[in-house]
């Protein structure tokens, strides 16, 4: 497929139509999850977005400002340790927490990020690689009262119980079964996306272009006025802050923290959940940390008879199967699984950026491919193959297999793209045949990729809405 099957000028009411149906997975996605997981799988998906808070926290110091920075566990173990001994030996609320948690990251993000402007690259990563590496000793140490507030090598529980209040036990999952899990679920999807709109608003500001200056050309952006000292520890410590705040949601999550929790295999998983997501993107640290919790889990129930040795999750070669995937997003999607889906999209809808008056930079008509388009017959076969993707994986979902199940779940999921693209498309080929730029042999395919694309859409919203009221 060399041209995109959908072109539309940026911020056009076609353009904002798509958006809304993005905008609309998103929300079913957010809505659903506490009603169809179960309460130990609502745990890892809050261990998920936690470790998306993370990684986006590495993300401003690696994405986009450029230093090699490995250290972040640290500064998660700090915000946790802070928020376990406030609010088991003070008596604090977590809410009551924040400010100091993020103040707390923030300084100590400004003492480590002022000896750290003096190196760079690979020297720059061991002085942060020697940071996580020693913090787990250093909640240890029995001077100065340390071990007395982290509960040393046993680690510091939390007795206080994060319960949802009355008036918030409407929210989706939260009165039943799944109260306690589904609870702390939508507390820290709050934070998380309150976390994400400040963050977009940093890097959209005077500051965080700065910032971004510096990662393109450090040079340039001196020439330009940028104090790069100032820029560089601020950055720092914005992101330390983030990181102490991801720490906070582990403590809150878990209710007990140790320092083997905040070793530095944790840093390395946030590096991978950065790199596998999309260094750069916002969108990467959420999408990373999803997939270095439930991917990792996932192998660990893996069973793949090799003759004479099954590799299995709990066999000595487990971690094989979990590298060999990272290999193979290494070679199919170097760019992130963010970027990869980018990729996809651009060859989908092509999105015509708008000059400052208002209008797209090229005429939309020209990347009308005009008489010889075969955007209907392709619309067509799309709307097509959603459903008969959907039946096969509902099928395959009767062989009791984990490596089956994961694919019956992602053929399953290939209508939500499928059935909206193809409806789209071949309203715009309707449209086209209307005007005369198009054959009269693609309205039939056109028609037909409307139809089966609106009621493959309607299917999945319907089959949601059935979801949450029989759930809720």
């Amino acid at each position: 497929m060399s041209a995109p099957l959908v072109v539309v000028a940026k911020n056009s009411a076609e353009h904002k139509r798509w958006q809304y149906v993005q905008w609309a997975y998103v929300a079913g996605f957010v809505l659903l999850t506490p009603l169809v997981l179960q309460p130990f799988e609502i745990g890892k998906m809050n261990r998920a977005l936690i470790m998306g808070v993370a990684i986006l926290a590495v993300n401003l110091v690696v994405g986009f400002n450029g230093m090699l920075a490995l250290g972040h566990s640290a500064f998660m173990g700090i915000g946790a340790f802070v928020t376990a001994s406030l609010v088991q030996d003070e008596n604090w609320d977590y809410w009551m927490i924040v400010p100091v948690v993020l103040i707390v990251g923030f300084l100590i993000g400004v003492v480590v990020g002022l000896p750290a402007l003096r190196v760079k690259g690979l020297y720059l990563a061991l002085v942060t690689i020697a940071q996580a590496a020693v913090f787990p000793s250093l909640v240890n140490i029995d001077e100065l009262g340390i071990a007395a507030r982290t509960g040393g090598p046993n680690g510091k529980g939390v007795s206080e119980e994060v319960i949802a209040p009355s008036y918030w036990e409407w929210l989706p999952g939260v009165d039943g079964a799944r109260g306690g899990s589904a609870y702390r679920y939508w507390v820290i999807v709050l934070m998380v996306a309150i976390t994400i709109l400040l963050v977009t608003n940093y890097l959209r500001s005077r500051a965080g272009r700065a910032v971004l200056a510096i990662r393109d050309n450090e040079a340039g952006a001196a020439v330009y006025g940028v104090n790069l000292p100032i820029v560089k520890t601020m950055n720092f410590a914005i992101s330390a802050s983030i990181g102490s705040l991801a720490g906070l949601m582990w403590c809150m999550d878990k209710g007990f923290v140790a320092g083997q929790d905040f070793t530095f295999l944790l840093a390395v998983d946030l590096i991978i959940g950065l790199v596998l997501g999309g260094v750069g993107a916002i969108q990467g640290g959420l999408v990373g940390g999803l997939f270095v919790v439930w991917v990792n889990d996932l192998t660990k129930r893996i069973s793949i008879p090799l003759g004479l040795y099954t590799l299995n999750g709990d066999g000595p070669l487990a971690k094989a199967i979990f590298g060999l995937i990272l290999i193979l997003f290494t070679f199919f999607a170097p760019g992130g699984i963010v970027s990869l889906g980018r990729i996809i999209v651009n060859k989908l809808i092509k999105v015509v950026p708008l000059t400052p008056a208002g209008q797209p930079i090229e005429p939309l008509s020209n990347f009308d491919p005009g008489m010889e388009s075969t955007r209907a017959d392709v619309a067509m076969k799309m709307s097509i193959a959603g459903p008969v993707l959907l039946a096969v994986g509902w099928l395959l979902m009767n062989v009791n297999n984990l490596l089956v199940g994961v694919l019956a779940f992602g053929l399953r999921m290939g209508i939500l793209v499928l059935a909206p693209v193809a409806m789209l498309v071949g309203s715009n080929e309707l449209a086209a045949h209307a005007d005369g730029n198009r054959p009269d042999s693609a309205k039939g395919p056109a028609t037909m990729a409307r139809t089966l694309g609106a009621l493959g859409f309607l299917f999945v919203i319907g089959y949601a809405v059935q979801r949450f009221v029989l759930t809720y």
